[in-house]
């Protein structure tokens, strides 16, 4: 949280300083994290409509995270040993994010809402 805080006091340049997605500029495809950064950005604002547009993968990594994270303080406060991400959550979530890269490169409408705008 302090992290994100952090970084929530340097969004005005700190997007800028990162390289370009190499995966973009060598195939011209979206690579699963394109827009990511622009989602975190905007995640960081509380902008949920915007980080949807920008990257929803990174905003289902993100609540994902959350949850696992607040099942683990919630865990701990009990006084119960917290456990680490469920194997079946890893799988989803990579399985998604495979299936989400094929899908978000379709030039198809829906699909072409998924690409970062």
């Amino acid at each position: 949280m302090a992290g994100a805080l952090l970084l929530r006091g340097w969004i005005s340049w700190w997007p800028t300083a990162l390289p370009p997605c190499l995966v973009k500029h060598w195939t011209g495809l979206d690579c699963p994290g394109c827009g990511g950064t622009r989602c975190a950005v905007r995640l960081l604002q509380g902008d949920m409509a915007g980080a949807l547009g920008m990257n929803a993968a990174v905003v289902l990594v993100a609540v994902s995270g959350v949850g696992v994270l607040g099942n683990a303080v919630w865990s701990e406060w009990h006084g119960r040993p917290a456990k680490g991400v469920p194997p079946w959550l890893a799988w989803s979530l990579a399985i998604f994010v495979v299936i989400f890269a094929v899908v978000r490169n379709l030039p198809w409408w829906p699909f072409t809402l998924l690409a970062p705008h």
